[in-house]
């Protein structure tokens, strides 16, 4: 049973990844289709991290007070709800609400999720689990764009079937042993004292954010404007989060053997090589540009993974809801602030504007992490 429950709860995050999938491949080519601009479709996807940033305090209080299952219950509904809502949004205020309540219930879902798995994976199998847990977060999205090109429906039936989608996971929670009984477990948010214990972790999910946010909203759009047809641009999208997947999952696995700061670091550096040359790529062989995009999400996924586990390891019990909504608010953060400037810079520079965004979130990643290094302060260790 104890390795059973994390597990469900890894699959539980892959049918909910699933649904933010199909939104971040439907919603950009909807509003599209309706005529809005690329700043207007960042600054509205931005909103789907801003209700997790505002409301975490009031939303971990009632988390702890009524339980994990409970409020997960309460958020799925409201998941429904919000996706039926952006099925009839023809305004650019119901679009920003319907994506505001949707990334306010997914995301606090995802922190109910990984603070679950954290207490209950313990023991040597913990960095496996985490190690899963962010492969589920990558799969689930790249399956997204997979699971449309099979669908016949049009835009507006495929956010009703989304819907329908989000009781899976719920499903499987309530089958989830143990469930009912993990929340008296969950301490009160402490954000100051999460950053002071660990500030290089959060800083690299900040940055991180800009990336698993940013790439996942435009990068279907950007494909396009590079003259690739649909299918081909949304598998660029589907080439990254498999490669965060396999590749990820194998970086996350050799840091278990290897120096993690080492590998953590040769990760960021592979990511801002990839982003440098993605555009290039893409106008010479689109194959190439494939196999650039499956290192540069192994690359933040291992990252990403590698950070979750050193997450667990430094908190204790009590401190993990601290500990993973402090890391989901940095991620949440760095997307929120990469999907506005990128949506900007799209506009004003083209394709190219994207590109440039993650080129100087990497290198500054790059010398924040190698500062830190140079003076022994703690990193992944």
């Amino acid at each position: 049973m104890t390795s059973i429950a994390p597990l469900l709860l890894i699959l539980a995050t892959l049918t909910t990844q699933l649904s933010s999938g199909i939104n971040y491949v439907t919603i950009p080519i909807a509003m599209v289709h309706q005529g809005y601009g690329n700043t207007e479709i960042g600054v509205a996807m931005a909103f789907e991290i801003l209700g997790v940033f505002l409301l975490y305090r009031p939303l971990s209080h009632y988390i702890a007070k009524c339980g994990l299952l409970s409020s997960y219950i309460v958020l799925t509904l409201v998941r429904i709800g919000s996706l039926l809502l952006l099925s009839h949004s023809r305004v650019y205020g119901l679009w920003i609400l319907g994506i505001f309540s949707y990334g306010l219930a997914n995301g606090m879902i995802l922190v109910m999720t990984q603070t679950w798995l954290n207490i209950l994976a313990q023991g040597k199998w913990k960095g496996l689990f985490m190690g899963l847990f962010s492969s589920a977060l990558s799969c689930g999205v790249a399956l997204g764009p997979i699971v449309l090109q099979l669908s016949i429906f049009q835009i507006g039936a495929t956010f009703e079937l989304n819907a329908a989608l989000t009781l899976v996971p719920l499903l499987i929670i309530v089958g989830c042993p143990r469930a009912g009984n993990s929340g008296n477990q969950v301490g009160a948010v402490r954000f100051r004292f999460a950053l002071r214990h660990a500030k290089v972790v959060l800083i690299s999910a900040f940055i991180g954010g800009i990336g698993f946010f940013g790439l996942p909203s435009f990068l279907t759009l950007y494909g396009m404007d590079q003259g690739l047809t649909e299918p081909q641009a949304q598998l660029l999208l589907t080439m990254f989060m498999f490669g965060s997947v396999s590749l990820g999952m194998l970086l996350s696995t050799c840091a278990s053997f290897v120096q993690r700061s080492t590998i953590a670091l040769a990760g960021v550096f592979c990511s801002v090589v990839c982003a440098v040359y993605l555009s290039l790529a893409v106008d010479a062989q689109y194959w190439v540009a494939l196999i650039f995009l499956f290192i540069w999400g192994g690359s933040m996924g291992g990252i990403y993974a590698i950070g979750l586990t050193t997450i667990g390891e430094r908190f204790c019990p009590q401190d993990q809801m601290t500990a993973n909504m402090s890391y989901s608010l940095m991620d949440s953060l760095g997307g929120m602030i990469g999907l506005l400037v990128i949506g900007r810079m799209f506009d004003v520079f083209g394709p190219e504007g994207m590109t440039f965004v993650f080129v100087v979130g990497g290198c500054s990643l790059l010398i924040i992490f190698v500062y830190a290094l140079l003076s022994d302060e703690k990193t992944f260790e």
